[in-house]
């Protein structure tokens, strides 16, 4: 005879312990997002004008926040689609607007923090990367990334025409954009391979919460 409760449909707390352990459990995920908190917040120190640091810091703040918080997975993770396509955005804006001297200012300061700009670009990459299918859809995620991604250099590219500084362009790219799109596909890849592993907990969750429906 066969067991009737294998034919009942899940419960919405199967559905929500499934996908918490997709997306909170992710060490990945946490750990970007307290290095991203650390680095945006010492950017965000040193450039207090910039609206896109401010926003990155404030950002990824609530983000790390709302992570210990358990909030709902899927918010979570637009949200941090969200953070990284806005702030690239504010920054673009910024460099058309603000004048050449304060431009070559920040390009001064961010020379000497390359190493910091380097990690939180790593880091970002790393977090988005890491967030699974059923939080983040991968055609939504890659068209964040590709966005922030040509925003980045495009950016660069007007620092080097406003500033007149050769170096403008290749430390965007050799500091933000291939650290970011780097650690991206390696956590793409790695969130990818595990998918088994996910799906064979997520079985063994539902079994739980089935049980005690």
């Amino acid at each position: 005879m066969r067991d009737g409760s294998a034919s009942l449909p899940l419960s919405p707390q199967a559905m929500r312990i499934s996908l918490r352990l997709d997306v909170m459990q992710s060490k990945p995920v946490q750990l970007s997002l307290a290095l991203l908190v650390m680095f945006a917040a010492r950017l965000a120190e040193l450039d207090t004008t910039s609206p896109a640091g401010l926003l990155a810091a404030a950002g990824f703040g609530l983000l790390a926040l709302a992570n210990l918080a358990q909030a709902s997975p899927r918010c979570l993770a637009r949200a941090m689609a969200l953070v990284i396509v806005c702030a690239p955005t504010l920054r673009l804006v910024s460099v058309l607007v603000r004048s050449p001297e304060a431009l070559a200012r920040d390009l001064d300061t961010f020379a000497g923090v390359g190493r910091c700009i380097t990690t939180m670009a790593a880091a970002t990459g790393a977090a988005v990367g890491a967030l699974p299918p059923s939080a983040l859809p991968p055609t939504r995620k890659l068209l964040a990334v590709g966005y922030c991604a040509c925003v980045q250099m495009c950016v660069g590219f007007i620092l080097r025409v406003r500033t007149g500084h050769e170096s403008a362009l290749p430390f965007y790219l050799l500091h933000i954009v291939l650290p970011f799109l780097a650690s991206f596909l390696a956590a793409h890849a790695a969130s990818r391979s595990s998918v088994g592993q996910n799906v064979a907990r997520r079985g063994y969750s539902m079994r739980l919460a089935c049980d005690e429906c």
